[in-house]
């Protein structure tokens, strides 16, 4: 079975970050660029989806999901400022692989969203479709097939894919009443199904709904500035809970550690070895019971009795330790994101770093922004992956992706990626001038 993947993003009137034609992702992504050209703008939009489907509504304030994942990515503040209020910002997501049904244009999805933005008033929903395909292009040529359109040519109303029969060889539209522009589509259909008058297994986008939100649901973003080493070296997680993916500050590491090592036999065995790299006389490191309830974490080395713990360490160690456990884990998330992985971390130490993220993309998705040169150099031999925001003018930036034959002259001199990153070669960007 070939692996989901988010296969394209396409974004418009958004901040600073302008798209013409939709950026292709692969399974490793490496995106690089000066301070403010838009990197962390990219990022935004990708947790905004995760955020509108896994934020907990506060209804005492009557503030949904949505607004909430609104307010996290900027509120009213979204649209680009080059652009005359009121305006719609656009951000289309592709999908490839998420519904296994041997026919690829129906395997890969569209999801479709326009946000309306008055600068005086509240962000809300304008449009929201998800359809069938590959490319925003095709749809050109041929329609697509829409699981539904919200709304439906007038406000409230929607429609959405019925199968005529249960052979589910051809559909119709049925229209679905009560749609909200402050809640996402895809939190409202279980509960427009429900009140449909038809049975809700009979939309297509019944199953295909599920398997999406499954797979965004479980993207994970992580930036090392927001990586706490204080809370990661004191804390002790209680045991009990099941997480299996570090928390955004990385103060559950043991509790992971111990549930990963509980899941796969071969974890603790992968972590020990990924260590001895970074610190070669590690001889074993394990979560161990603090107290009844709680953990922490023993670092052995060779010719010392007595254990280490991660308040021993420096900084730079836990950091590693931290990165080897989210790209060595058994149970990696649909999509893995990191923000400056290199920070605090020892030169020596990035061919490692880049070999664990090279090895992390052949099971998952990854994308990693960097302003390290020295980690750069290391992904010379995928040009292909590296994605390079470069400034327009000096408001807008756009995404370049990078190639062999771009640079092939000067691959063939002896130039290193992070070399031409560090003279700030224009041909790749990364400088502010």
């Amino acid at each position: 079975m070939s692996q989901a993947i988010l296969q394209f993003i396409k974004i418009n009137n958004y901040k600073n970050v302008r798209l013409a034609k939709p950026v292709i992702l692969n399974n490793l992504n490496i995106l690089i660029g000066a301070n403010g050209s838009g990197k962390s703008n990219f990022i935004s939009c990708l947790k905004f989806l995760k955020d509108c489907l896994t934020s907990l509504p506060d209804e005492s304030r009557g503030i949904s999901s949505f607004e909430d994942a609104v307010a996290k990515l900027g509120g009213n503040r979204i649209l680009d400022g080059n652009v005359e209020s009121p305006a719609t910002v656009g951000i289309s997501y592709g999908f490839s692989q998420i519904y296994q049904t041997g026919d690829p244009t129906k395997d890969s999805g569209i999801f479709d969203l326009k946000l309306y933005v008055d600068k005086q008033t509240r962000v809300s929903i304008a449009e929201e479709y998800l359809y069938s395909g590959e490319d925003l292009h095709e749809l050109e040529v041929s329609p697509p097939f829409y699981y539904y359109k919200f709304p439906n040519r007038q406000a409230g109303k929607g429609a959405i894919s019925v199968y005529d029969t249960s052979d589910q060889l051809s559909s119709h539209f049925e229209p679905l009443n009560n749609i909200s522009v402050n809640t996402l589509g895809l939190v409202a259909l279980p509960r427009l199904l429900e009140d449909s008058p038809f049975p809700p297994e009979n939309a297509p986008v019944y199953k295909i709904r599920r398997e999406l939100v499954e797979f965004i649901t479980k993207w994970q973003f992580y930036n090392a500035n927001n990586m706490d080493l204080h809370q990661i070296r004191t804390a002790e997680p209680q045991i009990g809970r099941s997480d299996i993916y570090l928390s955004s500050s990385g103060d559950n590491l043991p509790l992971v550690l111990d549930n990963l090592n509980q899941r796969n036999i071969d974890f603790e065995d992968s972590i020990n070895e990924a260590m001895k790299l970074i610190l070669p006389k590690t001889r074993r490191l394990r979560p161990i019971r603090s107290g009844r309830l709680s953990l922490t974490v023993e670092w052995y080395f060779e010719g010392i009795p007595e254990p280490f713990f991660l308040t021993d360490m420096s900084d730079g160690t836990v950091r590693m330790l931290c990165w080897a456990t989210l790209l060595h884990s058994p149970v990696l998330p649909s999509l893995l994101v990191i923000d400056e992985p290199e920070l605090g971390l020892h030169v020596s130490w990035m061919p490692i770093l880049a070999e664990w993220i090279k090895q992390a993309a052949k099971k998952t998705q990854v994308i990693v922004t960097t302003h390290s040169p020295d980690l750069l150099d290391h992904f010379t031999d995928c040009l292909e992956n590296v994605l390079c925001f470069s400034s327009e003018n000096r408001t807008h930036f756009s995404i370049k992706p990078l190639s062999k034959q771009m640079l092939d002259q000067k691959l063939q001199e002896g130039w290193q990626l992070g070399d031409l990153y560090r003279v700030g070669d224009p041909s790749i960007g990364g400088w502010p001038w």
